[in-house]
């Protein structure tokens, strides 16, 4: 099945949000500024540990995959696959009153591709 344009916007911009937060991340460990950060003192302790490129890379591959995760499951709340579908379930709509597909963490991954 196919998405309805604006369903395609919306999980881009997702992933693109997600993008931007990994590459904020991998930033902050080269004492970027922290100044968006509740705890600065935590990115430069991780900035210490991991001091190698490779050992950076894998942070911030890490950090993508649990942002992804994250979004994945607030996808699935917002189809009505959480305990929150017992008490209310939620829908979105676009200005044009398209109301989005039930199934929109189905579509996550493929639409995520190479934000990165």
């Amino acid at each position: 099945m196919k998405l309805h344009p604006s369903e395609a916007a919306f999980l881009t911009d997702l992933a693109e949000s997600r993008a931007s937060w990994a590459r904020t991340a991998s930033d902050s460990l080269a004492n970027a500024d922290l100044a968006w950060s509740d705890h600065p003192e935590a990115w430069a302790k991780l900035s210490s540990l991991l001091n190698t490129q490779e050992a950076q890379v894998a942070f911030t591959t890490a950090v993508s995959e649990l942002l992804s995760g994250l979004i994945h499951s607030a996808l699935v709340t917002l189809d009505g696959g959480s305990a929150l579908a017992e008490t209310t379930l939620l829908t979105i709509s676009d200005q044009d009153g398209h109301e989005f597909k039930d199934f929109l963490h189905e579509f996550w991954p493929e639409v995520d591709g190479d934000a990165a």
